[in-house]
């Protein structure tokens, strides 16, 4: 099976990606690969990682006031259109899947043009600008929430949920997490982070916080991203508590199971790992995300009980102390939080969505055109 990916720009959108090649391989080993994307983007580190066959593409975000750098944007997209029906001439793929982000605008452009099959993943409550562009002609589209909004044809979309990675979903116990960490086993573990790229507001709410724990309250790993962790060190050094900073963990699954309570973003791959692994969380959505999708999908964990929002402008050190206090001084409010998440989680997306791929490529076989 010839498959051709596209989408990226954060793990919101790579990890799902991910998750499904995983599956996807699982069950055809001869399967190919390419993906599509921004060089500099994480999709290209993934790939190198992966050994998967990488195209770039040369595009940005389209801008969301009256700018004339708009009709450069423009003049970039058509340049990237043109790119990929070149790409896709060439390697002549059975099934595009796009799963979010700008950059995955000229390949579906170009595959729903020369007929090549195109499934969309969305994995925010949100449908985001280049899905609702591609939805009208995609054979398939894949919603991570019942309730998703935009416009799409509902024929065509099942809701599936959100892909995450086979280390969320088998995970270890969180005895052996904690030992290959090097924790304490009888204090809190606070997970704290940002995304792959860190989140300013939140860092700068834990640095003023963080030193406000005695060793027996809590112990923290703190995700900062590159360019907070100097700042991060410093405060973890006058800590009392147990402060591990990481500018990036590599070993996520261990990091998450080893925790009671996360204190993060709210991207679509952090809401699925979260309910996926039923941990009770605070999440502070990242304001300036397309379409404020964040806020949707944090306010969906806020209304079933599984999580705590708190909005970028009000997360101050003072607000992120009093409750974080507030929370680990009740452990059986954070199993009920726990619960309350565990509920939102849908097994098995990953599974579906392949699924889906192979019945459309064996079963109806649609070609790109030559």
């Amino acid at each position: 099976m010839r498959i051709m990916i596209t989408g990226g720009g954060t793990g919101g959108h790579t990890s799902p990606a991910v998750a499904i090649i995983e599956e996807l391989q699982k069950r055809d080993p001869r399967l190919v690969l390419q993906w599509v994307g921004r060089r500099q983007g994480i999709e290209g580190r993934i790939c190198e990682g992966m050994s998967i066959p990488f195209r770039h593409v040369n595009v940005s975000g389209w801008p969301r006031r009256r700018t004339p750098l708009k009709a450069w944007v423009a003049l970039k997209l058509g340049l990237a259109v043109g790119r990929c029906f070149l790409y896709i001439r060439k390697f002549r793929p059975q099934i595009v899947l796009a799963v979010g982000g700008y950059v995955s605008l000229p390949l579906g452009i170009a595959a729903e043009r020369l007929g090549a099959p195109v499934v969309l993943h969305e994995q925010n409550k949100r449908l985001g600008m280049a899905n609702r562009i591609l939805a009208p002609k995609a054979a398939r589209i894949f919603l991570s929430y019942p309730d998703t909004l935009g416009e799409y044809p509902h024929e065509r979309a099942a809701v599936v949920g959100n892909p995450v990675r086979a280390g969320f979903v088998h995970p270890l116990s969180k005895e052996i997490a904690r030992k290959r960490l090097g924790l304490a086993p009888g204090v809190p573990v606070v997970l704290v982070t940002g995304g792959s790229q860190g989140a300013r507001r939140l860092n700068e709410a834990m640095a003023k916080s963080v030193g406000r724990f005695a060793a027996s309250d809590a112990q923290f790993l703190w995700m900062t991203g590159n360019s907070d962790a100097p700042r991060a060190r410093e405060a973890a050094q006058s800590a009392a508590a147990r402060v591990e900073v990481f500018p990036f963990i590599e070993d996520m699954p261990a990091a998450c199971t080893a925790s009671d309570l996360m204190v993060c973003r709210a991207g679509a791959s952090s809401t699925a790992e979260i309910a996926m692994m039923g941990k009770p969380s605070i999440l502070v959505p990242f304001p300036y995300a397309a379409d404020n999708h964040q806020e949707e999908n944090a306010r969906a964990f806020d209304e079933a009980g599984a999580a705590l929002l708190i909005r970028d402008d009000e997360c101050t050190g003072d607000r992120l102390e009093t409750v974080l206090r507030r929370l680990l001084s009740d452990p059986e409010g954070l199993e009920r939080m726990g619960a309350a998440a565990s509920r939102l989680a849908r097994p098995g997306a990953a599974e579906s969505i392949a699924a889906e791929i192979l019945q459309l490529v064996f079963t109806e076989r649609p070609q790109a055109e030559a």
